[in-house]
């Protein structure tokens, strides 16, 4: 089978992030697209069908496109999306084409000493604050408040997601990153974010530390800790599943959404997963009463993939996977925001060579069934790593920057 390259692959529409900037939910969507033609005249599209054409421009074969179209820009309309907005959701959303998948498997990572995600992580040293006049380290408890956040096109829309699953019942999304790639300084943001816009929005999340030995009854406790502490969980399961649908269906009523975040979910096994299911199914009326978040390594893409876990292809085929990709082409500005939160400007201690080679340490070519793509490790704890090293470095052999030798030589 010929491989298809990442250039080749179709590219979302841009339709996707104006839905999600909206606060648009993909199902009302295909709700209001009625088919035409074959044993589906009459039904609505399903939501594997949207998410189909949004990510893959794919078609509908019995409905004619201009339909879609006009039913799709109207309802935009009627959310308050401006005219010059809509008139471009049909294009290519080419906002990714500066990024490179991470590898999607722990097993195919090269072996190699150099593999700059085995970097061990190192403080800055005191001779080389010294050295470049710093203060402080710029990489230690580096994210004070949004303004400290580096947020590149990929981890706008990821924050977006968070954002728009924890204002509104019905999201199912599953955050995927490398470890570092900065899924949980998101996950703050969103929290911090919540209570800086004073949202009546409840945040569940499960303590266990053990996410292999989630289960449901431990989520519906979560739950009814966090919407209901005043009162005591059931014993049995079927009653527990009672008291937390009432729980929450009391709390949406007074004005409060519901977020369901769960950290370190690559962990979580196949039949938990399966059953997140009945909690995302939880309505009052229309009304959904819960969101889900999932927050994991690559690993959680694997097993969000039906043909790997057919068993679990109900909710599979109702979670959004939304990546968070490398920094790439946006290194230079991510280290130049590090520095100048410490009042300093980059190109004083690191040279644009230096910024290339962190770049070109950080990416190389993949093995096994990668073989024939570029592997970019370019993620926030990684070139943090990196760039420390490279100081302290520096200041050992008395350089006054950080030149791209100099980081070639970690």
């Amino acid at each position: 089978m010929q491989r298809v390259s990442e250039t080749e692959r179709p590219m979302p529409l841009r339709l996707k992030s104006v839905l999600l900037h909206y606060g648009i939910r993909h199902e009302d969507v295909a709700a209001r697209l009625i088919q035409r033609g074959g044993h589906h005249e009459g039904k609505p599209l399903s939501r594997v069908g949207i998410t189909r054409m949004l990510n893959n421009t794919w078609r509908p074969s019995h409905t004619p496109w201009e339909d879609i179209t006009t039913s799709i820009e109207a309802m935009l309309a009627e959310h308050g999306v401006p005219k010059d907005e809509i008139a471009t959701v049909w294009d290519e959303d080419r906002i990714r084409n500066h990024s490179t998948k991470p590898y999607s498997s722990r097993e195919q990572r090269p072996a190699d000493n150099n593999v700059s995600i085995d970097l061990e992580t190192e403080m800055l040293s005191a001779q080389a604050k010294r050295h470049f006049a710093l203060f402080r380290d710029p990489f230690v408890d580096d994210v004070q408040g949004p303004e400290d956040l580096f947020l590149s096109a990929d981890q706008r829309y990821v924050r977006e997601a968070m954002y728009q699953a924890a204002r509104t019942g019905g999201w199912f999304i599953a955050v995927v990153g490398e470890s570092g790639s900065g899924k949980t300084t998101l996950r703050r943001e969103t929290l911090d974010r919540i209570g800086r816009e004073a949202l009546p929005v409840a945040v569940i999340q499960p303590k266990s530390f053990d996410k292999t030995a989630l289960k449901t009854a431990h989520i519906c406790q979560a739950i009814l800790a966090d919407v209901k502490p005043s009162e005591a969980p059931k014993r049995s399961l079927e009653a527990l599943a009672r008291q937390v649908e009432k729980a929450l269906t009391e709390s949406s009523r007074s004005g409060q959404s519901h977020v369901l975040m769960i950290e370190e979910a690559h962990d979580l096994n196949v039949q938990t997963l399966k059953y997140l299911k009945r909690f995302w199914e939880m309505e009052d009326g229309f009304k959904k009463l819960l969101s889900i978040v999932l927050i994991g390594q690559p690993e959680l893409k694997e097993k969000l993939n039906e043909r790997q876990y057919f068993e679990a292809r109900e909710v599979i085929r109702r979670c959004e996977v939304v990546e968070l990709f490398p920094l790439d082409n946006q290194l230079g500005e991510y280290i130049t925001l590090k520095f100048k939160r410490l009042q300093r400007d980059m190109r004083e201690l690191v040279d644009d060579g230096a910024v290339d080679a962190i770049r070109a340490r950080l990416t190389y070519a993949g093995k096994g069934a990668q073989r024939n793509q570029t592997v970019s490790m370019c993620y926030p704890l990684v070139v943090n790593n990196l760039v420390t090293r490279a100081l302290n470095h520096a200041a050992e052999v008395g350089a006054p920057k950080v030149t791209a030798d100099i980081v070639r030589g970690c």
